[in-house]
């Protein structure tokens, strides 16, 4: 598909698979090499995961990994012939998402790696590819636990999948293009400024590399597109650029009478597009980029405002599993989920614990979701649990992964909350001073949008940890005793010593719809760690936590526990590793929506609403 001057070509076809199991020996296969016999590879699709099956056998499934799941090294490979008509132009292969190391060999040559499970990255191939002839492409992706890349080790209440469980293109542009190599970026940053209701300075930062051997100049074209397609602004300039160097050039264009980008209520969406044209009306490459004119506060003792009034935040955790194909979803599987969320009366949606797929968040800018998304630091930061020592590596990768988080998402109107960690329990100077690098590498890279963590331990230095605003993590009526208003009250006292306005960000308790008890008693009535989930237990503590956060509101947001969607025939269940899976329907819910998961003693099947 040729968008003028960018070539894009889907790549997801046509792959052979090797899980290169440690168990066989076989992690040394030197399967880049163009002699490596393939015949008995298995012939795969993507976005493709090796953990769809034993990624949700739970307790009873393998032990290799150490997380009886398998996490180790799988290798693709597939033959191409790249077409003629790219000659000239660069040439990139873009992933969505492999987790968690990737390699990429291009004819038995090395490409390049990338480290960290979540986000898109791209490779420049154009020197090591055959035009006309027949090409070798191999990908080695390596799931298993290190110390240096967020989560660690076997930290993280979920399933680590490995592949490459999301979609992959390549691109071929002119030498003088669009910057691909911007942390995956799409190059071109969107920021509305000084919103009222007659105009909007509309900023545009785009960043172009001239590959070329010689100085260019380069025509720039921004127009700016309503939902109807009519244009409704526009600017124009003419670059010079260095030969192989990348540059930056800002505009502005106004908006009069802009429409507002308002949540569930009307999530009207505008396009930006970008185009570079050569000096004799040739065009080079072309972007357009979806964006919402929108502000928001939030304020201590009254919440959530969305363009100025008041906006109930309410929802789910969310991760990224189908039953069908685990962490190699579908777009219909995710509109599928988005759907049953919607009917559940969500307006926002935690991203847990980790940089989700494009799409998702293209969903939520057209459905109006606000958006919690994170990076992957949960619980630790360091496998030391003596010393608390960072690994090595470990720092930098962070900031990779947050700077990858919202260069890529910058430009959705539905993010509101750039999150750096989840229930993190481990504190030191160490993790301290990182921690607050990674709050100002936040606010550099973005400084129109809030930052903050969910916390778990609500004391000493845990409450002194950078962020605008602070989300708690806390179960009341399941791991804690929840009768007489208790939830409540431990709000009340945090309120008072938290001076950032505070959100619930998880909380629950599990339910079977096979288990049943009239006269439901508080503390009595569940087991969390054991196998006792009533039904009627869960429907009485959501109406009873319901009634307690209806009473705060200077709550900013609340969403239960962490959970996958699954429809409600032919489901099978989805492990969360180390915990539980939660899945809970928001306080306005008007209908029965089914879900499954597995606790530490066995899978409940349960129905919320």
């Amino acid at each position: 598909m040729t968008y003028a001057g960018r070539t894009v070509i889907d790549f997801d076809k046509d792959w052979k698979f090797l899980k290169m199991s440690r168990a066989d020996g076989q992690c040394e296969m030197p399967i880049e090499n163009s002699d490596f016999d393939d015949s008995t590879c298995e012939n795969v699709n993507l976005p493709h995961t090796w953990n769809a099956v034993d990624g949700a056998d739970g307790r009873g499934g393998i032990d290799e990994g150490g997380e009886h799941y398998y996490r180790g090294l799988g290798g693709y490979r597939k033959t191409c012939v790249f077409p003629a008509e790219l000659d000239g132009k660069r040439i990139f292969m873009e992933f969505d998402g492999a987790n968690t190391v990737a390699e990429l060999y291009i004819n038995g040559s090395f490409v390049g790696k990338h480290e960290g499970g979540y986000s898109a990255f791209r490779f420049d191939i154009t020197d090591l590819v055959t035009l006309g002839e027949e090409n070798l492409i191999c990908v080695k992706v390596n799931n298993a636990p290190t110390d240096y890349i967020a989560p660690i080790t076997d930290q993280g209440d979920f399933t680590k999948m490995g592949g490459i469980y999301r979609d992959v293109r390549l691109i071929a542009v002119p030498d003088l293009h669009i910057d691909l190599m911007d942390y995956g970026s799409s190059g071109v940053y969107i920021t509305p400024e000084n919103i009222s209701n007659s105009c909007a300075d509309i900023r545009i930062l785009i960043k172009f590399k001239n590959d070329c051997a010689e100085k260019k100049s380069v025509n720039i074209f921004t127009e700016i597109f309503d939902a109807d397609g009519s244009c409704v602004g526009k600017s124009n300039s003419k670059e010079n650029i260095n030969p192989k160097k990348s540059a930056d050039y800002n505009t502005s264009i106004i908006i009069q009478n802009p429409h507002l980008w308002n949540g569930i209520h009307d999530p009207y969406l505008y396009t930006a597009k970008v185009t570079l044209i050569s000096d004799d009306g040739e065009i080079l490459d072309e972007v357009s980029e979806s964006f919402g004119v929108r502000t928001y506060y939030i304020d201590p003792d009254k919440g959530f405002f969305l363009n100025g009034e008041y906006y109930d935040l309410h929802g789910v955790n969310y991760h990224q599993d189908s039953f069908e194909s685990g962490w190699a979803m579908t777009d219909e599987q995710r509109e599928r989920d988005y759907k049953m969320m919607q009917d559940l009366g969500c307006t926002a949606v935690r991203m847990a614990h980790y940089q989700h797929d494009r799409y998702e968040y293209d969903l939520c800018d057209r459905l109006g979701f606000c958006v919690w998304t994170e990076i992957g630091i949960v619980n630790k930061m360091s496998a030391d649990d003596e010393n608390l020592s960072i690994a090595d590596g470990f720092a930098d990768n962070a900031k990779l992964q947050l700077r990858e988080l919202i260069r890529q998402n910058y430009n959705h109107p539905s993010v509101i909350i750039w999150g750096i960690s989840n229930e993190l329990y481990q504190m030191s100077d160490e993790i301290f001073e990182l921690y607050t690098e990674l709050q100002a590498t936040a606010k550099s890279e973005d400084k129109s949008r809030l930052t903050s963590f969910a916390d778990a331990q609500f004391w000493g230095r845990f409450m002194d940890l950078p962020g605008d605003v602070v989300g708690y993590n806390r179960y009341f009526g399941w791991y804690i005793d929840g009768a007489d208003n208790t939830f409540g009250k431990w709000l009340d006292e945090y309120h008072k010593k938290e001076k950032r306005p505070i959100a619930v960000t998880e909380y629950g308790g599990g339910g079977a719809i096979s288990q049943h008890k009239d006269s439901i008693v508080w503390a009595e009535d569940i087991d969390s760690w054991g196998p006792r989930h009533p039904e009627n237990y869960q429907s009485a503590l959501h109406e009873d936590i319901w009634r307690q956060f209806a009473q705060r509101p200077y709550l900013w947001g609340n969403s239960s526990g962490a959970c996958s969607i699954l429809p409600p025939t032919g489901a099978r269940k989805v492990t969360r590793r180390g915990g539980t899976t939660r899945a809970f329907a928001p306080a306005n819910a008007c209908r029965r929506t089914h879900f499954i998961s597995t606790n530490r003693s066995g899978t409940a099947s349960r129905w919320f609403g």
